[in-house]
């Protein structure tokens, strides 16, 4: 009879597990707690407000680069002239070339005074990067060009200023007539330089804010993704030299340029602000372009004559004085004159001599404050070949 007693027993354990599990079964359809509530993941969602304060973000910048368009104009292809061809040696490209790495100084800002300290640095590769920071903070972060040549930075001991210029060049030397600074110290011309400025970035705890990324270890990182559109500190100008009636019955009279000056131009710039410097110098270029023929070539008073030749130049400047260039260009208002802008021509004539010629052009610069095309005309038949 035991093996009996063993089947009811087993009978009776069965009917108890089928007993237990229809009354939990019961308790949860009507809403009673759930006795294996603490043994089932909790799933947090993104901005539910139940995840505590984060103490790092990564800032993801992703860089872009600025369009020739908003800064020369519209027009400025129809403008230009010139057969400018980008892959032949010793032209390269028009606009701003791709930009390198970048150097990023990144400061913490009071919240009170405004006031930055504590710089620390990073390097981003040319499309963006990542840097960690940490949450509760205010920063202020200046991107710019990592590896110029010529271009001299100069930071203030109270972080209030960071500027840019170049060295003076000592081998020209600027006389412009009717300029109202008759001589100017010539500098040498700046490096491309593409850069932007972050404000009063504020940097909160609270995660719902953040991009959230799970890595396969579980590793949780918050993520501030920005977009920034690089923009020049430093402005190209395209120098088109157009030439009347050069040709006479022993050819060309003149054959090149020697070298450009301009004159009245910001000697630097504050990168924090944008701000150009007041003072004003002259820049001078030697990288002339060789003299070509067309057809059909408009002047920079609109009208069209119908053969000239044309000769080109390719100026980086620190743009005009005491203004924020992009500012101007966005507002479309005309920058006020701080100082003329002459620009001294040395031309190279057919008899191995050279004749200089000064033509204002402050009108045309300060309707371009972020570089573009100027055209100055020269007429051949005022050259002296004695």
């Amino acid at each position: 009879m035991r093996w009996i007693h063993n089947i009811l027993l087993g009978v009776s354990a069965v009917m108890f597990s089928l007993l237990v599990s229809c009354t939990d079964l019961i308790n949860l359809s009507h809403g009673l707690d759930d006795p294996y509530e603490g043994m089932k993941p909790t799933l947090v969602r993104a901005g539910a407000g139940q995840e505590s304060e984060i103490n790092t973000v990564d800032l993801s910048l992703s860089l872009q680069s600025p369009q020739m368009g908003v800064l020369w104009g519209i027009d400025w292809v129809s403008e230009w002239q010139y057969s400018w061809n980008e892959s032949e040696p010793g032209y390269g490209v028009l606009g701003y070339s791709a930009p390198g790495l970048m150097k990023s100084t990144i400061y913490s800002v009071d919240r009170n005074t405004k006031k930055r300290y504590t710089p620390f640095y990073k390097i981003f590769d040319p499309d963006g990067g990542r840097v960690s920071l940490s949450t509760g903070y205010v920063y202020d972060i200046l991107l710019y060009s990592y590896g110029t040549e010529y271009t001299l930075f100069s930071q203030s001991d109270d972080n209030e200023t960071y500027t840019a210029s170049t060295h003076i060049n000592d081998y020209f030397t600027s006389q412009s007539e009717g300029s109202e600074t008759d001589s100017y110290v010539d500098y040498y011309m700046p490096d491309e330089l593409l850069g932007s400025m972050i404000s009063s970035m504020d940097l909160s705890g609270k995660p719902s804010g953040y991009d959230k990324e799970i890595a396969l270890d579980g590793t949780v990182t918050y993520v501030k993704p920005m977009s920034v559109t690089l923009k020049p500190f430093s402005f190209i100008y395209l120098m088109q030299i157009v030439v009347l009636k050069n040709a006479d019955y022993s050819g060309n009279r003149i054959i090149g340029v020697k070298d450009v000056t301009v004159t009245g131009l910001a000697q630097g710039v504050d990168l924090f602000t944008g701000k150009t410097m007041d003072n004003t110098i002259s820049i001078t270029t030697d990288d002339i372009k060789p003299l070509q023929n067309h057809n059909n070539v408009r002047l920079d008073d609109e009208t069209t004559v119908d053969n000239a030749d044309i000769l080109a130049a390719r100026m980086l400047t620190w743009g005009l004085p005491g203004i924020v260039p992009l500012e101007s260009t966005k507002a479309g208002t005309k920058v006020a004159v701080l100082d003329n802008n002459y620009i001294d021509i040395t031309l190279m004539l057919r008899n191995g001599k050279t004749q200089s010629v000064s033509i204002d052009i402050t009108e045309q610069m300060h309707n371009k404050p972020t570089g573009g095309v100027i055209t100055v005309v020269v007429d051949a038949n005022f050259v002296s070949l004695k």
